[in-house]
């Protein structure tokens, strides 16, 4: 039986990364960044949803590549209560108050189907909660990192998830 092995999937290039592992570009990092100038160009919610969406995809993939049709909630961290608030002061509240309806699921434990589970996700890429799901039998976990790193642990082959990634247009991090 193969083992899980960790990889971060990441929006960052690997030609940006240093000798020493480091990214030299300033780049954003969060759907907080929206609005501030990049490369001489501003962030806009219309690329972060489209980066958003490549993380997504993976996330689509992967549960499919490892025959997953649900996840469970292994840990999770929010006040739902900020959180609401947060959502319903969102500049960004029409595409996201969807999100609310989630809530009763957002408990240690709880499984969640497939379609859910991306949903999920995007709360996690948008910083609304901190989680961890993991299917045990299927052997597949997934989280989130500071700096927009998504984490997935499975049994995938690398060059499986590392054609997974590639067809999304995200990396797996080179470090």
């Amino acid at each position: 039986m193969k083992r899980m092995k960790a990889n971060e999937i990441v929006k960052y290039r690997p030609e940006n990364y240093n000798e020493n592992g480091v990214y030299t570009k300033d780049e954003w990092t969060s759907k907080s960044d929206v609005g501030r100038s990049y490369d001489g160009k501003i962030f806009t919610y219309e690329e972060y949803k489209r980066v958003e969406q490549q993380y997504i995809d993976v996330i689509h993939s992967v549960l499919a590549a490892t025959n997953c049709t649900y996840m469970t909630v292994k840990y999770i961290e929010f006040y739902k209560a900020f959180t609401k608030k947060r959502i319903k002061a969102s500049q960004y509240y029409n595409d996201e108050k969807h999100f609310l309806q989630y809530f009763p699921l957002l408990q240690e434990k709880k499984r969640i189907n497939s379609q859910t589970c991306e949903e999920i996700c995007r709360m996690a890429l948008r910083e609304l909660v901190y989680i961890e799901l993991r299917n045990k039998s299927r052997k597949l976990e997934i989280t989130f990192g500071y700096d927009y790193y998504m984490i997935i642990s499975c049994a995938l082959d690398k060059p499986i998830l590392q054609s997974i990634a590639d067809k999304a247009g995200l990396y797996l991090n080179p470090r």
